[in-house]
């Protein structure tokens, strides 16, 4: 049994039916039921016929978050995945953005969003408040969005980016035929479902009908917990970012050699000496490594980490094109063009005139990545903005700037981050303050940007400086900032 993305619909029912589907930390589902309640939970919701999209779902790894993405797949409705991890102000301001009428909320906690339809799913079960502000519109249009991820935006405003249902299905085609998956893998989850890495593991499993282990944000910091939780459903395809994999790369875990076959790695630069380490460690499992920003559905481009590659190129390769995709350096930035690239952003024509463009009667996009190829392959090389990648997070870092700035005595503000071999450390920002106010303590304006930001978005360190140095081009100049930082840390 298995979800067809082609149909939108659950098929090959007589397979395998009550082989595990989806492994909860408090419930399971077999394939079965997980159809049933993704068809209980799709006719709870059509019932309110003209319901206004997109939806926002709201939850942290409940079985019932994929039970709703599902749902929201099988009946045209197209979806925003939201974390807990959230501030309730980005939550808000996502909803005023997108214009949100539902929010189904997955998660234990109340959630006090007003003026729209709430539905709580818990234990399979859904109970609506304020359904007089309901009214869902139908969306038919030939290329229906599936959903929606935000990510950070340059001005201080989140960007909604559009994944229609061709691009899934492209990449689903991708993940069914080039990654050597089976039915009987189980998929380890570490991202949280608002980050588009989580792609890989939820539609992967669903396509070639395998298994899903979700791991909450507790178990994944406990690395005891998560090792066992492996081990006692014996996890297969490890997704996460190189980040996330550090720590199990200098063990030899039972748990991962007996069980994993598969380490694959998006979401920021994968080290050399990270991918040597695993080898060394884990001869037998197969490390894979992709590239691709969210506007191009999760992911590009793809290669085998090989004992080879590792001893002939550092840096290492992020692989070749898909093969419905077409990969261009134009001024040593990546272009990507193919069915998987995004509609756009969403309600931002000013940054879709920027970023996206047709070629060859096919979706484009500028990606701000630096690249290059070498020997056929594609080869990554930073970027030319002020977005970065920390634990496989998409970071604008003057978003975090905007925001520091709405605090009243924060005249100017940068954020800067600090790289060491090529990858970026920690984020730091320096604010220049009004005088005339009273100096604001840094603890409260810590508690201002965690009411604001994401928690992967707070910098790791604040500093009063007395003046924001400028270059040639009347910018701030990093290379400045980066040294009255340093400066300033070595003398405290």
């Amino acid at each position: 049994m298995r979800f067809c993305f082609e149909r939108k619909n659950f098929v090959d029912q007589q397979i395998n039916p009550d082989k595990i589907a989806i492994i909860g930390e408090e419930r399971s589902l077999t394939w079965s039921q997980f159809q049933y309640e993704v068809e209980e939970l799709g006719q709870q919701l059509i019932r309110f016929k003209n319901i206004k999209q997109p939806v926002v779902i709201y939850g942290h790894k409940e079985v019932e978050f994929i039970v709703a993405i599902f749902t929201c797949i099988k009946f045209n409705i197209t979806y925003i995945p939201i974390d807990i991890i959230y501030p309730k102000d980005r939550l808000e301001r996502v909803i005023e953005i997108a214009d949100v009428a539902l929010i189904i909320n997955c998660s234990k906690q109340a959630l006090e969003v007003n003026s729209i339809l709430k539905a709580n799913y818990k234990s399979g079960l859904i109970e609506f408040e304020n359904e007089h502000y309901s009214e869902l519109a139908v969306n038919d249009s030939v290329d229906q969005l599936i959903y929606i991820i935000f990510t950070s935006g340059s001005t201080g405003e989140p960007k909604g980016v559009q994944i229609s249902t061709q691009a899934v299905q492209s990449f689903v085609h991708w993940m069914r035929n080039d990654f050597s998956f089976t039915h009987d893998d189980v998929f380890i989850n570490t991202a949280i479902f608002s980050f588009d890495l989580s792609v890989y593991e939820l539609f992967s499993f669903a396509a070639i009908g395998a298994s899903l282990l979700l791991n909450s944000k507790t178990v994944i910091g406990h690395p005891e917990l998560f090792l066992k939780r492996i081990g006692q459903n014996n996890g297969t395809i490890w997704v996460s970012t190189p980040s996330f994999s550090y720590i199990f790369s200098r063990i030899k875990s039972p748990e991962i050699e007996q069980n994993v076959r598969f380490f694959l790695f998006c979401g920021e630069v994968l080290p050399n000496t990270l991918a040597r380490s695993l080898k060394n460690h884990y001869p037998d499992t197969i490390i894979y490594n992709t590239y691709g920003p969210t506007e191009a559905t999760v992911a590009t481009s793809l290669i085998t980490i090989s004992e080879q590659i590792i001893e002939k190129y550092n840096p290492l390769p992020v692989g070749f094109p898909k093969k419905d995709a077409q990969i261009l350096i134009e001024d040593n930035e990546i272009i990507i063009i193919g069915p998987h690239v995004s509609l756009g952003y969403l309600n931002r024509p000013d940054l879709n005139e920027q970023k996206f463009f047709s070629k060859a009667n096919q979706r484009a996009f500028r990606t701000g990545d630096l690249g290059y190829f070498q020997d056929g392959m594609l080869f990554c090389s930073g970027r030319n903005d002020d977005q970065i990648k920390m634990h496989g997070y998409r970071i604008e870092l003057n978003e975090i700037s905007a925001k520091l700035e709405e605090f009243k005595s924060v005249i100017k503000a940068e954020t800067i981050p600090l790289i060491r071999n090529n990858e970026v450390k920690k984020i730091v920002s320096l604010i220049k303050i009004d005088e005339q106010l009273a100096k604001p303590e840094i603890q409260a304006i810590y508690d201002f940007l965690k009411r604001k930001l994401p928690i992967y978005m707070v910098p790791s360190d604040i500093k009063i400086i007395d003046y924001i140095p400028l270059n040639q081009n009347g910018k701030a100049d990093k290379s400045k900032l980066r040294e009255i930082y340093l400066d300033k840390n070595q003398n405290q």
